[in-house]
């Protein structure tokens, strides 16, 4: 190992104590490609990382042999789901959907409406189990599927049930709540009051974004959001109000589940 690939900092302690420029580039990528919407181009990652295509080029070409980014056109590159798998091995996660999914498949089968369940992930909200609709039409939101936390009923459901210390930090990941602040800590405070999210969707037109925490019941912290993208049909009477409530029964019960383990 050389000293370009591995240095420590002085006796003072300044700077980072160790670096490692192959994994550091290697990472970059990864997470530019996870903070945009569109596939990249060698060009765009070399533009956006401030590196040449050369450099960009044989690093790109290890992470797509491994799995963890994908070509969706002969000359763009965007993530894979390798990474989210990886996460959601992890025993927590796993004991979480695990908990989760029969009461998911309860609620979907007796509303008729599909349902998700996301957690926190750095500033974004990331879908990690959904169940869809029983009925000819409905709505669902893939497995995997991220945004950032205070465009969705999922993400605010979640900043609003965290601590405040925890809140704080997520929030200072992310840009997009820069400019938000005052409206972020009125709504925030009103689903508090409320105990859901229920509220028109940010992202889609005709959808009611219906949210309700699972709370770990040691901590009181949140766990996830577990949520249901309301269409109201002509021919079913069910209310959104009614399906928070339905929500919240699930919630408790999948709370429960993971704290029996």
């Amino acid at each position: 190992m050389s000293e370009q690939d591995v240095s420590m900092t002085d006796e003072a302690g300044e700077g980072p104590r160790y670096h490692a420029p192959a994994l550091e580039k290697g990472l970059d990528i990864l997470e530019h490609l996870g903070s945009v919407q569109e596939a990249q181009t060698l060009g765009d990652l070399g533009e956006a990382l401030g590196r040449t295509r050369g450099e960009i080029f044989r690093m790109v070409a290890v992470l797509e042999r491994r799995g963890y980014i994908e070509r969706v056109a002969p000359d763009r590159f965007a993530l894979s789901d390798r990474l989210f798998s990886l996460a959601m091995n992890q025993p927590r996660q796993r004991a979480l959907a695990e908990a989760a999914l029969p009461e998911m498949r309860r609620f979907a089968d007796e509303t008729g409406h599909s349902c998700h369940l996301a957690v926190a992930s750095e500033a974004q909200m990331v879908v990690v189990a959904h169940v869809p609709s029983p009925a000819h039409v409905g709505f669902a939101v893939r497995i995997g599927h991220r945004q950032p936390l205070a465009l969705t009923g999922s993400g605010l459901c979640l900043l609003a049930f965290m601590s405040p210390e925890r809140r704080e930090r997520t929030l200072r990941k992310s840009p997009e709540a820069d400019g938000q602040r005052a409206w972020l800590g009125e709504t925030l405070g009103a689903i508090r009051a409320a105990g859901h999210v229920l509220r028109p969707s940010r992202l889609a037109e005709g959808i009611t974004d219906i949210s309700v925490p699972v709370r770990d019941p040691a901590t009181g912290d949140v766990l996830a959001a577990l949520s249901c993208p309301f269409i109201r049909l002509l021919d079913a009477a069910e209310r959104p109000e009614d399906l928070a409530a339905r929500l919240r029964e699930a919630a408790g019960r999948i709370a429960v589940l993971v704290e029996n383990g």
